[in-house]
């Protein structure tokens, strides 16, 4: 007893499993081809595919197109004489189909399928082909080798299953095929003229899985393009992105390569600017200056001598002291300054004239400033 109701215990695991799983598929499924526009979603799944029924009437043959599985968008009757295949074909494309867009099924009189009904416990979902099958081998007199059959399944409250099972009889098929000059391979369903409270019977004559091996492999090419080009974006999204990085990197270094060369210009002239002022400063150092000259002066003129005016001029390759003064012998003064050593060039740029007023020599005279030679000597 303990075993049995342990497998119970872990056939009810498994059931409440698959219906897990079963959720998650259809989830992601919804989500996966919310991504596609609907054609495209449609092309993938395959089974929401138009369906183009035939029925046979008395003296007339009734199109019937449907759309969205089982609602009924459109109709059209023939007269049998005028039921040929390219009617057909006109028939769809008036409503911009072909016949590799449609599955094509045929309809029979309600009396020609027999319909029962039972429920089912929730947790036989996950093996609801085989349960239905085996019910309706146990609880009819129909032989699986005669017959057609069919069912849907929809929950009911609690935990229980409502299903609703269709059987055609092979025969009766078989006839309604011949009867529209269809082969059997051609037909892929069989359904019945809807009920006040059940809806329409669908029969599916081939089994679902050529459809389902149709459906996956769709799919698989639908995910299979969408990770190829999921790829492709992501790979020129990041190519993109580089590329971007880089040019604002070339402008950003180009801008700081032109700042750079300014600030180098920049820096030229400064130095330049020091090098100069530094050389000014340095001649001034080293060159005698108009108090120096002035000193040296009063040292080399005789007490008879003096000066009225002593002026600096300077040129850029030369020094010169202008003197002006009064001597009692001006003539001998031109070599006593140019004896000193921070003179050199002595000559007198005026005649000599005797000055009544001052009873002196008036006398004018230039000489170069020159570095005396101990300046020289210490500056090296």
């Amino acid at each position: 007893m303990g075993s049995l109701f342990a497998r119970v215990m872990r056939r009810a695991r498994a059931a409440r499993l698959s219906e897990l799983l079963r959720r998650l598929a259809e989830l992601w499924l919804r989500e996966f081809l919310a991504l596609f526009p609907a054609p495209v979603a449609q092309w993938l799944v395959g089974r929401g595919d138009a369906g183009l029924v035939l029925a046979a009437e008395a003296d007339e043959i009734v199109l019937r197109l449907l759309a969205g599985g089982q609602r009924e968008s459109a109709s059209r009757r023939l007269a049998r004489t005028d039921y040929t295949p390219a009617a057909v074909e006109k028939f769809l494309q008036e409503h911009k189909l072909t016949r590799a867009d449609v599955t094509l099924g045929i309809r029979l009189p309600r009396a020609q399928v027999f319909c029962r009904s039972f429920t089912l416990p929730r947790q036989a979902i996950a093996s609801l082909d085989r349960i239905v099958e085996q019910d309706l081998v146990a609880k009819t007199p129909f032989r699986r080798d005669e017959i057609y059959c069919g069912y849907a399944a929809a929950r009911m409250g609690g935990d229980k299953l409502f299903v609703r099972q269709w059987v055609a009889r092979r025969d009766v098929v078989e006839a309604a095929v011949s009867d529209l000059a269809l082969g059997l391979d051609a037909v892929t369903f069989v359904d019945t003229e809807p009920e006040p409270d059940a809806g329409a019977a669908r029969i599916p004559l081939r089994s679902e899985r050529g459809d389902h091996g149709r459906w996956v492999g769709r799919a698989a090419t639908g995910l299979a393009a969408s990770a190829v080009l999921l790829a492709i974006l992501a790979a020129g999204l990041t190519y993109w992105r580089q590329a971007s990085a880089l040019d604002e990197l070339d402008s950003h270094v180009t801008a700081a390569r032109a700042k750079a060369q300014q600030v180098r210009a920049t820096i030229d002239k400064l130095e330049q600017k020091q090098a100069t002022v530094l050389r000014l400063r340095t001649r001034k150092t080293e060159e005698p200056g108009l108090l120096d000259a002035w000193e040296e002066a009063s040292r080399v003129l005789p007490s008879h001598s003096w000066l009225t005016e002593l002026r600096l001029s300077e040129t850029s390759d030369k020094r010169q002291i202008s003197m002006t003064g009064f001597s009692v012998a001006a003539a001998s003064l031109v070599g006593m300054i140019d004896q000193s050593p921070f003179f050199t060039d002595t000559a007198l740029t005026a005649p000599i004239a005797l000055d009544t007023v001052e009873q002196r020599e008036h006398f004018a005279l230039q000489a170069r400033l020159k570095r005396p030679e101990p300046i020289r000597r210490a500056s090296r």
